[in-house]
């Protein structure tokens, strides 16, 4: 037994057993309750929690019997555990009790040990019950949350995939004009980016469940950093009659020390949050610092959009969860965006708060610590203009590739991307096929980039098998796995350098100008 305190209610109609029975229970972390007829134990059991009730099986004005089946038959009092006293020579009455709900019995006279061992363990049993019964409840609410959360995710990568589906198989018409050929491009793009930061969430969730997140702290501008936010986010509802506004007061501190894109992962996420909410109005986001003992700069995301009830507001932080049923049916989402907030917030030292009211709106604010750089040394650099995503024409002319993905698809992207900068390309589906190329060609190719999921031989077990026999040649990871495989998995195994699915043109033409020149 623990020290926690349990109640019961003893019901008997002899002074002395009641008396002997406090005694016995004296000292210990049991607290009784005494009376003596029926009447009185079903008052008192109705009105009070009991943990566990003793009960005497002939009382003056109704037997044990009926009183237990009386219990048994209430919701508040049904679950509460009923040991039956007796006599030694009553065995009917203990067959009976059992039927009418009791849970154990005691002759008459008892033992104090036996009396203790008999309570304390009916005592615990009703505690794993109650655990196991709270534990279930919670099991069924995850379990619901979690088919929620899966339908939503049904619907939230279905839209994109038919827009991404739908407008590739549009672009393979001939007839179409190049400005409708500009537009459907543009919009399987930005479906695939949607889809992406849907995956990303995931990730992000799955992540912090490994414990893998970090912070990486670097001295930028906050003003022009929220400046370029407001542009992008602004653009982005260019089509909705919603006004984006920035709120920057004049002394508001502008050069700080923080993890950008985690800042950026924040406000990017309570921006679409209020964008997903508000039809038409306003948004608003800007900051401010709090002078504290602690310095803290306050960000807040405010919109006019359709409110939160007051009882739903903690639960929106909480993962796959979205404000009401009949709102999903509209505000589609995987349910994330919120959590990764609170928990991203939490992880740079801040917290998160919201105020909402149906029909008028929400305001969400949230802080981090304000770490102003020691050494401030003027200007920023000023930032380079993007180069081209590919290099001229015939750049790598001589040069030669080998692609190993069992998705030829992809090998498809690497031919049709780098076409025009004149390079050679050799194709392996497989692991075992990609080692045999290797083998075959290994005084020609230039750059292997090899698929880390392939059958035969996956590519780790590629990577170490070619670094055997060559120390020199770049190795290139390439992989859709960004939880699994980091740039120290794939550098234990012997590549160079990694890079993600999906690949982009400017990332793949970064990497290859690093290792061919």
């Amino acid at each position: 037994m623990t020290d926690e305190t349990y109640h019961i209610l003893v019901v008997d109609d002899s002074a002395s057993a009641r008396e002997l029975i406090n005694q016995y229970l004296s000292g210990s972390n049991i607290k009784a309750v005494f009376v003596e007829n029926g009447s009185l134990a079903i008052k008192k059991a109705k009105s009070n929690l009991f943990d566990l009730i003793l009960l005497d099986v002939y009382l003056p004005d109704t037997d044990g019997m009926e009183i237990c089946r009386m219990l048994k038959s209430d919701s508040r009092t049904k679950d509460i555990p009923v040991i039956f006293v007796t006599i030694e020579s009553d065995k009917k009455s203990l067959v009976e009790g059992f039927h009418s709900g009791a849970v154990d019995y005691l002759t008459k006279p008892f033992e104090k040990e036996e009396l203790l061992a008999r309570i304390k363990t009916h005592l615990k049993l009703k505690k794993y019950m109650e655990e196991l019964i709270e534990a279930r409840k919670k099991a069924e609410e995850s379990e619901k949350l979690k088919m929620t959360f899966l339908s939503n995710m049904s619907h939230e990568i279905r839209t994109p995939m038919n827009s991404i589906i739908g407008f590739a198989e549009l672009l393979q018409d001939e007839n179409l004009s190049p400005g409708e050929r500009k537009e459907f491009a543009s919009i399987v793009i930005n479906s695939g980016e949607q889809l992406l930061s849907i995956i990303d969430e995931i990730l992000e969730v799955s992540k912090e469940e490994a414990g893998e997140m970090k912070l990486f702290e670097q001295k930028f501008s906050l003003k022009k950093f929220l400046m370029e936010t407001h542009t992008i986010f602004t653009n982005h509802l260019k089509t909705k009659p919603i006004k984006v506004l920035l709120s920057i007061p004049d002394d508001a501190p502008d050069v700080i020390v923080a993890d950008k894109v985690r800042l950026k992962q924040i406000l990017d996420n309570l921006l679409s949050n209020a964008a997903k909410f508000t039809s038409e109005g306003v948004i608003e986001m800007g900051y401010r610092l709090l002078p504290k003992h602690i310095p803290l700069l306050e960000f807040y995301v405010k919109d006019t959009g359709v409110g939160i009830p007051k009882d739903k507001q903690d639960a929106i932080f909480e993962r796959f969860t979205q404000v009401e049923e009949n709102l999903t049916q509209n505000f589609r989402g995987t349910g994330l965006g919120l959590s990764i907030v609170k928990r991203l917030v939490t992880f740079m030292g801040g917290y998160v708060s919201v105020e909402s009211e149906p029909a008028k709106g929400s305001t969400f604010t949230f802080t981090i610590p304000y770490k102003r750089p020691e050494k401030i040394s003027g200007l920023f650099p000023v930032e380079k203009k993007k180069k081209s995503l590919l290099p001229p024409e015939n750049t790598w002319q001589g040069k030669t590739l080998l692609i190993a993905d069992d998705i030829k698809q992809i090998f498809t992207f690497f031919r049709e991307t780098l076409k025009k900068t004149g390079v050679k390309m050799l194709y392996a589906k497989n692991g075992k096929e990609a080692l045999e190329l290797y083998r075959n060609h290994k005084n020609e190719i230039d750059v292997a980039l090899i698929d880390i999921q392939m059958p035969e031989m996956n590519g780790l077990e590629v990577a170490k098998a070619i670094r055997k026999e060559n120390k020199e040649i770049p190795l290139i990871a390439q992989t859709g796995l960004a939880l699994n495989i980091g740039k120290k998995e794939a550098e234990e195994a012997g590549f160079n350098d990694i890079i993600y699915k999906p690949i982009k043109m400017d990332e793949l033409s970064k990497i290859l100008r690093k290792y061919l020149g």
